[in-house]
């Protein structure tokens, strides 16, 4: 943890993450370079800039553990805080796998937490020339949901799904330093206006925020590398990590997931808290489109 206090508004904050934490280790070395060194070096720069440049409102530093094992740090973070103090914090920037963009377009998780981060994006795409997608469906993996859950605004930074989610092969040579660079020249942008003297972001009115399921972290995994940007009925592939139960059974890149274990995936958050029902191992129906036709497979799930 770390804080740089405020200019002016220095009892207001706003808080900047990542986790720290990977798979445990075991018989093989997980470099976890992409989820999450890449976030945790993005934070460490952006505390180094603002400690020589500080905003008029405070700026806390967060890098938690436990995130992999159903966000133990952020949420004790936010427990530990005191009576009324969420209050005092105008929103949560969570940086977590933002280290392949490439050609592609920066995904912003769980936008829809308050109604000016359209505006907020727009300003910060217009002077950067950013281009990124707004994902506004209520997703908690990770821990901008731990802020969310207290009701303060939060997003999560995402680069984008990849094949090397969780395994060995996330290592540091597949790493786009000038992406990382880009994004933190955006998050500045974003972080200028949240720590100014600007008014507080709002919450969602008349919505409750979304708590997350009881299940407890995911343990079993499919193989599939999930489209976010997808607005349709269902989950879209991306695409389809080699080897894996999704890959065996002839799914591929473009399908579309409608039911899981004979419960409806209508859209990625119904899908994942789905899949937290069931352990590896266990043999489950998935029915999916692909190529306009309604399909079906069933699949023995893997390890997470």
């Amino acid at each position: 943890m770390g804080k740089i206090e405020g200019s002016g508004k220095k009892e207001e904050a706003l808080v900047l993450c990542a986790h720290y934490d990977h798979l445990p280790a075991g018989a093989a070395a997980f470099p976890g370079a992409d989820d999450n060194a890449s976030g945790v070096a993005l934070l460490l720069e952006l505390a180094r800039y603002y400690a020589a440049h500080p905003a008029p409102r405070t700026l806390i530093f967060a890098a938690f553990s436990g995130e992999e094992e159903g966000r133990l740090g952020s949420k004790a973070f936010v427990a530990g805080l005191p009576r009324g103090a969420a209050a005092g914090l105008n929103a949560a920037l969570n940086f977590d796998t933002i280290g392949r963009l490439g050609g592609g377009k920066l995904l912003i998780l769980n936008s829809g937490s308050s109604d000016k981060w359209v505006h907020i994006f727009r300003g910060a795409g217009f002077v950067t020339g950013t281009d990124y997608d707004l994902v506004k469906e209520d997703l908690d993996s990770s821990d901008q949901q731990s802020f969310i859950e207290a009701g303060v605004p939060a997003v999560q930074f995402f680069s984008g799904p990849k094949a090397d989610y969780h395994k060995t092969t996330d290592t540091a040579d597949k790493i786009d330093p000038a992406g990382i660079v880009k994004q933190a020249e955006f998050a500045r942008e974003i972080i200028d206006y949240l720590a100014g003297d600007t008014d507080f972001i709002t919450r969602p009115s008349g919505k409750t925020p979304p708590q997350a399921a009881g299940a407890g972290p995911r343990k079993a995994a499919t193989g599939l590398v999930p489209d976010f940007s997808f607005q349709g009925r269902g989950v879209r592939a991306q695409d389809i990590t080699p080897g894996s139960p999704l890959a065996a059974a002839g799914l591929k890149a473009g399908d579309v997931i409608i039911k899981f274990g004979g419960a409806p995936a209508d859209d990625l958050r119904a899908y994942s808290e789905e899949l937290k029902k069931h352990s590896p191992g266990q043999k489950v129906s998935v029915i999916y489109l692909s190529n306009g036709a309604e399909l079906t497979a069933e699949i023995e799930l893997a390890a997470k």
